[in-house]
């Protein structure tokens, strides 16, 4: 008997302790405020890009780039970033990802002969396509890597688009300096393999 009393008493002081925790972790009405729950398959990385940097490795559509220098570009707050790529080849190639807002990538490619190509007009041909002017402006810059540049710089540019996500890009790094041109290619982050530097499957290529 005595044992049964002391199993009612325990019942008794575990259901008022209950009903105290719940009274005071109601807010409106009286649905309770509980903790979010977290999802155990969110990306706690940094996003599709993380790891990107100097060292590092981008696999994708078959071929492994090695990202030797970058660049980062900041206009009145907005900041994007160029990965020059060694693509194994002579060709200028590089990565850009802007994170202002989503997760803008490209891939480019420096144009060997760009002729009288600059960013003077509306809409600019290239190569039988058309594209048309985006955006203009002028950046801050800083660099790590191997990029060519010196550590910190003003760079100017001018973005064209045209159909099926294609892009044409000038860029300067003086006021009066030549235009340097590329043509790009939106591709989504999540295809994007990347092997942040000092991994082991950096290691292994």
């Amino acid at each position: 008997m005595e044992g049964q009393m002391t199993i009612i008493l325990i019942i008794v002081i575990v259901a008022a302790l209950l009903f105290l925790w719940a009274r005071a972790t109601v807010a409106k009405g009286d649905q309770l405020v509980l903790p979010t729950p977290k999802d155990p398959l969110a990306d706690r990385s940094g996003g599709p890009t993380a790891g990107l940097g100097v060292g590092a490795v981008v696999a994708h559509d078959g071929h492994d780039y090695v990202v030797r220098g970058e660049i980062r570009f900041n206009e009145e707050g907005s900041e994007w970033t160029e990965y020059h790529l060694d693509a194994g080849s002579d060709v200028k190639t590089w990565l850009s990802v802007d994170l202002s807002d989503g997760t803008d990538v490209a891939f480019w490619q420096g144009v060997a002969a760009p002729g009288d190509l600059a960013p003077t007009r509306g809409s600019v041909t290239h190569d039988g396509r058309t594209y048309r002017k985006v955006e203009s402006g002028k950046a801050a810059y800083t660099t790590a890597g191997t990029t060519g540049l010196p550590a910190v710089g003003t760079a100017w540019y001018a973005d064209y688009a045209a159909e099926g996500g294609r892009m044409l890009g000038f860029e300067r790094w003086s006021k009066d300096g030549s235009w340097e041109v590329s043509t790009g290619t939106q591709v989504a982050a999540h295809l994007l393999e990347i092997y942040p530097a000092g991994s082991a499957a950096e290691g292994a290529r």
